[in-house]
């Protein structure tokens, strides 16, 4: 049991690395801090 409790912990660690990787992405591609905002809420809701 702690063993899957340890991969969960590291699975949840890759995942929110990720999405902060693709929330830096986003603020470098987008013209405006709007469209920043609107495409990281799209993405966090499709989360």
């Amino acid at each position: 049991m702690r063993e899957d409790m340890n991969e969960c912990e590291l699975l949840k660690q890759v995942v929110e690395e990720n999405q902060t990787r693709k929330i830096l992405e986003i603020m470098g591609e987008c013209k405006d801090l709007d469209e920043a905002k609107k495409r990281i809420k799209a993405l966090l809701n499709t989360a």
